[in-house]
């Protein structure tokens, strides 16, 4: 289904310069690679180019690294045991 940025651009319509509030509201698909290509180079070209939304994107990556790397590490024997007494008491 096509949105209404890739009708505009079909009939020739110039599209209005990319926002940082644009940005932040796709940044999640914009990451995921979930927009058209042509959306994905539009916030990409703006968010490379602004030192904010640079930092959102960088910020929001981490996040993803710590909380990806933190799903891969089991929790030691003795917090193990600890939970297990705690949630059968």
């Amino acid at each position: 289904m096509k949105n209404i940025n890739d009708v505009a651009r079909e009939l020739g319509a110039d599209l209005p310069e990319c926002t940082c509030e644009e940005v932040r509201d796709h940044l999640f698909e914009l990451l995921d690679r979930e927009m058209t290509e042509e959306q994905e180079e539009r916030l990409r070209a703006h968010a490379e180019n602004c030192p904010d939304c640079t930092e959102a994107a960088e910020a929001e990556k981490h996040m993803r690294e710590v909380i990806k790397r933190s799903c891969t590490e089991s929790a030691p024997d003795s917090l193990r045991a600890k939970v297990v007494t705690d949630l059968t008491r």
